[in-house]
């Protein structure tokens, strides 16, 4: 399977640069660019962001290994430093013996007694050289181990320093992680509430019902006013008609004319 696919490969290859020639790989960088942006355009931000809080918890195994480097050092350190400290103790007691022996050799006695055992001088003296070669080379060893320390404590230091640079700047991405969610459940919510849609047709169709109840309403109390205008009362209001067959008369009562010579002042003024 392996073998076909890098056979196809290196057809599809050859092919590509006998019809494109030398922009070939141009052609296969582009297209290559262009097939990273449209998969990135696809992965929604909330993948984004799960994708981002899983990062930072990946961080976590680095940060712990780091720690786990910081605190064998811190106990190395603590170690050293107490091995110190004894070694420092015992060459204080062999300085404390080797001056007792030259105090002794300078009294210029031959015969030395100690806790009951009798030494001569030149056994004094080969003891008090040994003991002397003794304590430089273990005051060399003490010397060697304070720089050890000192480099050590340095170290632990800078790695101290580096640890709380690693977990104040994780805990900085914690808290933009956490600005991040809160900024996309606002634009959740906004999104959700410009994306709710009021049906208008049933609101127009609540409307009309109303508005025809109304009518219905109208219609009835009109019904009602009118019954009882015509129902059940005495025609006091009605007025006697005048009669028809006197026009003339009709005529002058209508505009106010009583003789025949007023008609005429009115018909010239009028022509007039």
């Amino acid at each position: 399977m392996l073998k076909k696919l890098v056979v196809g490969t290196a057809t599809a290859a050859i092919a590509g640069g006998m019809l494109l020639g030398s922009d070939a790989v141009s052609y296969v960088r582009t297209f290559g660019g262009n097939v990273r942006e449209a998969v990135k355009s696809e992965i929604s931000v909330e993948f984004e962001l799960d994708r981002i809080r899983n990062e930072v918890d990946n961080l976590m195994p680095e940060i712990r290994k780091h720690m786990t480097i910081v605190a064998e050092q811190s106990v190395d350190v603590k170690d050293l430093d107490r091995e110190l400290n004894e070694k420092e103790a015992s060459l204080s007691q062999q300085k404390g013996a080797i001056l007792v022996l030259r105090s002794d050799l300078e009294s210029g006695r031959d015969k030395f007694t100690y806790r009951a055992v009798s030494y001569s001088r030149s056994e004094v003296e080969a003891d008090l050289s040994q003991r002397f070669e003794s304590f430089c080379t273990a005051e060399e060893c003490v010397k060697r181990d304070h720089q050890i320390l000192t480099a050590q404590r340095d170290t632990l230091r800078a790695n101290q320093k580096k640890l709380d640079a690693m977990l104040s700047r994780k805990q900085d991405l914690i808290v933009k992680v956490a600005q991040l969610e809160a900024r996309l459940k606002q634009v959740q919510a906004a999104e959700t509430i410009n994306s709710i849609e009021i049906d208008d047709t049933s609101l127009a169709r609540v409307e009309k019902m109303i508005k025809e109840m109304n009518h219905s309403l109208d219609v009835r109390e009109s019904v009602l006013e009118t019954e009882g205008q015509v129902l059940g009362r005495i025609p006091v209001e009605e007025a006697a008609e005048p009669a028809t067959g006197d026009i003339v008369g009709a005529i002058d009562s209508h505009f106010g004319l009583k003789a025949e010579g007023e008609v005429a002042e009115a018909s010239d003024e009028n022509a007039i």
